[in-house]
């Protein structure tokens, strides 16, 4: 990596390769000052006693600091081990203890994270800007100050740092990334330099993205995904400016990028806002829907690689220019696609995007492949796909519809070698059951997430979760059901969304307590549910649900790092929560019985079996009248 920073550096020194808010002004950090700030890092950690192959630990810290220390440390020949902010103090230690980290970097406001943390590390470093440092830890500045004065001093150790880009070879490790999935405690991946640049030079041809291009980076430098969007910008010289998911409507406004990086979660948000302005503007609903039907069927036609007639590209264009213009400038303007991994994508919310004149590319990838294993490119998509794989990644499917997926070169290495799965051949065992459609790979669900219920019938989760997660004020959904005779779901709600559903219709809820308990809120998730039961088989029906009344988070171990429930982790933490459910289906199949014993049939699909205005936080479904298969 330090030798592709260096090369960019030389063909664009004072062009802004970075950029940070600070002081509520987007400030630039050029190409020749990203080289400049990591070796002087790297030479205040060397003179600190930091040798090759040493460990460099950053906890939480996910700004612009921490992708000056990570090619600091990669200067210094040392190796860079991101872990992130949300991750517990136990699983912390853990980590610290696995890698052996000499030195300790965090963000400022984290320090206080830092008391009473078990580890080893000699080095303790802030990654704030200010020069000042006390006798216990070094800040940013502090850390350059050190490194330019030892560099004056030692002419020896200039000439090392120096020289380092053109001794580390591309086998040598870059970073060790912790990931847990969905089960497991976390375990290293090994990455290398080498795997480091090809990624960066796939994705940088797959998305055609250059030095014209600006990309927001709001994913966190801990997980894969962050850092291969930050290695594309460095292979095609396009510069990254650092937002926040917290200040991701400003953040598109005031920078306009032209590419940007999301999880689904974002991107149903930002839809939830566009659908909510779209909902002010009643009176002109008819011709909004009029515009998106015509932005599907253009979108249907570009997928298959169809030519568009010519009057509908006119009526097109018109809906974009009347329509949708107002919807692309709260993106900045000037977007040429959003790429999204980490969780499943809906199919439907790519399809209202691309309707509305904004690309998504959705993709795939895994920690222990090295990134990502296949995407979508703007010259070639198919919504509801993941893409190709990447040139020089090989993927089969197993006899189960199970993914494998193997890297030719640069292939990762973990720190718990048998916690990964790999046949002989090098494939790794994905976990992930996958189709492949006309070359494109489709997932359809996490192979030990599938749900076999009592009558034998499979179900897959996450397309239902997907489903319950479309619909506004949903932020997220756990369907279980293992070896039960019907569904259960717990609703995650999302509390801005909801608070101005309340708003609207006047109920009078001030916090999260009051959402989930009142009726008509109860009353909005039984018909998102009840939408689903309608679109699925019935053995996929969701027989009855719980609204949370605290979020799912990944801080309290209920998700893992890429935002993935962790089923049995929540299923444990709500246990008595789901035996409340499966006591009402109980009951309500008991009623069933007896009410078919007198000669009255069993509650119909269409029915409610218990009124949501009765049922605290917990609702009986009304599944809706299509039959299933």
């Amino acid at each position: 990596m330090p030798a592709a920073l260096a090369a960019m550096a030389r063909v664009r020194a004072g062009a802004p390769a970075l950029r940070r808010r600070v002081a509520g002004t987007w400030r630039p950090i050029s190409w020749s000052g990203w080289v400049e700030a990591a070796c002087e890092i790297a030479a205040g950690l060397v003179s600190l006693g930091v040798r090759p192959g040493d460990r460099v630990a950053l906890v939480g810290v996910e700004s612009v600091g921490g992708a000056l220390v990570e090619l600091g440390a990669a200067w210094a020949r040392a190796v860079s081990v991101p872990i992130p902010a949300s991750a517990p103090p136990p699983e912390i230690e853990a980590m610290l203890r696995q890698v052996r980290a000499k030195a300790l970097v965090v963000e400022p406001e984290g320090a206080a994270r830092l008391v009473g943390l078990r580890h080893d590390a000699s080095i303790l470093m802030t990654a704030a800007t200010d020069a000042a440092a006390s006798s216990q830890e070094h800040t940013l500045a502090s850390m350059r100050a050190r490194g330019r004065a030892a560099m004056a001093a030692d002419v020896l150790l200039r000439a090392a740092i120096v020289d380092a880009p053109s001794i580390l070879g591309p086998d040598d490790p870059w970073s060790i990334l912790f990931t847990s999935g969905t089960t497991g405690a976390p375990r290293g991946v090994v990455l290398s330099h080498g795997g480091a640049v090809y990624q960066g030079q796939a994705i940088a041809h797959a998305a055609a993205l250059g030095p014209e291009d600006e990309q927001l980076l709001v994913l966190p430098l801990s997980q894969i995904y962050g850092r291969v969007v930050l290695c594309s910008a460095i292979a095609a010289g396009a510069t990254t400016s650092f937002g926040s998911p917290k200040t991701l409507d400003r953040d598109l406004v005031e920078l306009a990028p032209t590419a940007f990086a999301a999880v689904p979660e974002l991107l149903e948000r930002l839809a939830a806002g566009f659908r909510g302005e779209l909902d002010r503007v009643g009176w002109a609903r008819p011709a909004i829907e009029r515009a998106l039907e015509t932005g599907r069927r253009v979108s249907a036609l570009v997928q298959r690689g169809e030519g568009v007639p010519m009057a509908l590209s006119l009526q097109h264009r018109l809906a974009q220019r009347v329509v949708f213009s107002r919807l692309r400038a709260r993106l900045g303007g000037r977007l040429r696609y959003i790429s999204c991994g980490g969780a499943p994508l809906r199919r439907e919310l790519a399809e209202f995007f691309h309707a509305t004149g904004v690309l998504v590319l959705e993709g795939y990838g895994l920690t222990e492949a090295g990134g990502v294993v296949a995407c979508n490119r703007v010259d070639g998509y198919r919504f509801g796909t993941v893409g190709v794989p990447l040139p020089g990644c090989d993927v089969r499917l197993g006899d189960d519809g199970e993914l494998f997926v193997r890297r030719r070169r640069w292939a990762t290495r973990s720190t718990k070698l048998p916690e990964v799965t790999r046949e002989a051949d090098g494939f790794l065992a994905t976990g992930d059951v996958a189709q492949l459609q006309h070359g494109m790979l489709r997932l359809v669900d996490r192979k030990r997430d599938i749900i076999k219920t009592q009558g034998g019938k499979r179900v897959a989760p996450q397309k239902l979760e997907a489903m319950l997660a479309g619909a506004a004020g949903i932020a997220r959904a756990v369907v279980l059901g293992e070896g039960e005779r019907e569904l259960v779901a717990l609703v995650d709600i999302d509390d801005r969304v909801m608070m101005e559903i309340a708003r609207r219709e006047n109920l009078g809820c001030r916090s999260r307590a009051d959402l989930v308990e009142h009726p008509r809120i109860r009353q909005h998730v039984a018909d998102a549910v009840a939408a689903v039961n309608d679109a699925v088989a019935r053995h996929e029906a969701i027989a009855e649900f719980s609204l949370l009344p605290e979020p799912l988070q990944a801080f309290a171990g209920d998700l893992a790092r890429g935002g993935a429930p962790r089923r049995d982790a929540i299923a444990a933490r709500h246990a008595a929560r789901i035996a409340g459910l499966r006591a009402r289906l109980s009951a309500q199949a008991e009623a069933n019985a007896d009410a078919h014993a007198v000669g009255a049939g069993p509650a119909g699909r269409g029915a409610p079996a218990t009124d949501p205005a009765k049922a605290g936080s917990e609702a009986r479904e009304p599944r809706g009248g299509r039959k299933g298969a």
